[in-house]
C-alpha cells in the first residue's frame, strides 16, 4: 500500500482495530516519515525511533484518528523531533556554545519549515559541504569532524588529539569562520 491508497475507509478500519489496515498505513508512511525526521535530526536511529513512537501512539489512540491523516503524521514526527531536541538540551545541559546554537537552529527549523524533504533529495548539498570541509587545514578539519560529525565533546577531542581545550575551541572557531563564506548560500549553515 502507498500513501495515495490511505483513505477514509483505511482510517475507519484502523479505528475499529484492524491490524491489517494499520500495517498498510505503517508500510505506506514509514519511509516518508523517516525522511522527514532525518531532515531534522540527521541521525538515522533517532529518526527511526521517533517514527516508531509515532506509530505506537497512533495505534494506542486509534479510536481518535480522523481523515485526512497525512498532516497529522507529519506534525507528530515534527513534535517528536522537537521533544527529542529539547530532551537532549535538558539532559546534557549543553556545555558548549556551538552545540547549543545547532540545537536551537534545529528547533527553529522544525517549527518554521514545512516538510523539508528537499534536503534529503539534494545529494549535491552534502557533497558541497564535504568539499568545503575537506578544504580546511588538516588539524582544523580533524577537530571540526570530531566535533560535528563524531559528536565528541571539546575536552575529549583535546585529550584524544593531545591539544589543549582552548586550542580545540580556536580550531572550531577557525573552521566555522572559514566555512561561513564558502557555504553562506546554504540555509542550514547560517547557524555558524
Amino acid at each position: 500500500m502507498n500513501i495515495n491508497h490511505i483513505n477514509k475507509e483505511v482510517i475507519e478500519q484502523i479505528r475499529n482495530g484492524s491490524e491489517k489496515a494499520f500495517s498498510g498505513l505503517y508500510s505506506a508512511y514509514y519511509s516518508y516519515l523517516n525522511a522527514v525526521a532525518l531532515c531534522y535530526l540527521l541521525d538515522k536511529s533517532c529518526s527511526a525511533e521517533i517514527v516508531d513512537d509515532v506509530f505506537v501512539n497512533i495505534w494506542n489512540k486509534r479510536e481518535t484518528l480522523s481523515y485526512p491523516i497525512h498532516y497529522y503524521l507529519v506534525r507528530s514526527v515534527q513534535n517528536g523531533c522537537l521533544n527529542y531536541i529539547r530532551m537532549q538540551r535538558a539532559q546534557q545541559n549543553v556545555l558548549d556554545e556551538h552545540k547549543d546554537q545547532m540545537l536551537a537552529f534545529q528547533e527553529n527549523y522544525i517549527q518554521s519549515t514545512p516538510v523539508p524533504l528537499q534536503y534529503v533529495e539534494m545529494r549535491q548539498t552534502e557533497e558541497e559541504i564535504r568539499s568545503a570541509v575537506n578544504r580546511l587545514p588538516l588539524k582544523c578539519r580533524q577537530v571540526f569532524e570530531e566535533y560535528f560529525y563524531a559528536g565528541k565533546e571539546v575536552d575529549v577531542i583535546a585529550h584524544d588529539m593531545g591539544l589543549t581545550v582552548s586550542t580545540v575551541r580556536v580550531q572550531l572557531k577557525n573552521a566555522t569562520d572559514r566555512l561561513k563564506p564558502a557555504l553562506k548560500h546554504l540555509l542550514f549553515l547560517f547557524l555558524y
